[in-house]
């Protein structure tokens, strides 16, 4: 998909140049040097590939960043303008471009996003068995145990719930998973979900849940990006009607988890596993798994 939206002469030497399976982000600021992100680390795009030296960088400039914008809306800005108020496109294939520019308002309201300024372009990767550091730990004697997956952004949280899905099917669990995916970054492509799995795209997590609930008749929902006192009370309802949940959550560490305002209002029981994962050894990086009580659970 980056070959559809990208500029011919940037998408060349991306591919020709750079391990695709490696590449996490591409940046594009107006003005200012194309930055890709590999492994975590940061490096400039030059005509013959990536350089740590600022002075041989490829610029970006604003028509560039208009053309992909198009590019990636088919060329229909309005078709895709429910997505561009909340700062971002989703492609087909999962990548996401995150667009930052200027509000325009009315009745209050966001209307758009208009003079953009730069994108963050987000290569999704399926990795398979990126969740059996942790597998046994949530599933256990054919119970799903609630579990939240914490990480920075970035750090493979939504790598590690697709393959946890896929492992569920392969392992022939038979269970109804949904898929509650907010911004269709889980689902993308429906690759690697797994065979038992219903999806609920691009609907908020208070009305999807309960839609789910009602209408599927789900064992366990699946979800990204716990974010505000709304999630946590949707998490609630749904573990209270018999639903396990497996979701995501941003934080470096559990200190700041459990910092967040809106977490401290959820009783410890309700998760009984706790995930980290990290950056520290490229994105992914396997901390530990807690249990209810955030004690780290070693297996020998």
């Amino acid at each position: 998909m980056l070959k559809d939206i990208l500029p011919c002469d940037l998408y060349n030497i991306i591919n020709n140049k750079i391990a695709i399976g490696e590449l996490s982000e591409i940046r594009i600021r107006q003005d200012k040097p194309i930055v890709v992100f590999i492994k975590s680390q940061p490096y400039y795009i030059y005509q013959n590939g990536i350089t740590c030296n600022i002075n041989l960088a490829l610029y970006a400039t604003q028509d560039m960043i208009a053309d992909i914008i198009y590019k990636a809306s088919d060329f229909s800005i309005y078709s895709i303008n429910e997505q561009i108020k909340q700062g971002y496109i989703i492609l087909p294939s999962g990548i996401r471009i995150g667009i930052a520019g200027t509000f325009v308002y009315e009745n209050n309201q966001i209307k758009t996003i208009t003079n953009w300024t730069s994108l963050n372009i987000r290569i999704p990767h399926y990795i398979k068995n990126a969740s059996l550091c942790a597998f046994d730990d949530i599933v256990s004697n054919n119970e799903i145990k609630n579990a939240l997956i914490i990480s920075p952004p970035g750090a493979g949280k939504t790598t590690f719930i697709r393959d946890f899905i896929n492992q569920l099917s392969e392992r022939n669990y038979c269970l109804n998973v949904c898929i509650l995916d907010e911004r269709g970054e889980i689902s993308c492509d429906m690759v690697g979900i797994g065979i038992f799995c219903d999806v609920l795209r691009n609907v908020d997590k208070s009305y999807g849940f309960m839609c789910a609930i009602r209408s599927l008749n789900p064992s366990v929902i699946v979800t990204d990006e716990i974010g505000s006192e709304d999630d946590i009370n949707s998490l609630i309802s749904a573990m209270n009607c018999g639903v396990k949940v497996i979701a995501t959550i941003h934080a470096n560490n559990l200190d700041e988890l459990r910092r967040k305002e809106f977490f401290c209002k959820l009783p410890n029981y309700y998760f009984q596993r706790y995930v980290l994962l990290s950056n520290r050894e490229g994105p992914g990086t396997f901390e530990g798994v807690y249990n209810e009580k955030f004690s780290r659970i070693v297996r020998w």
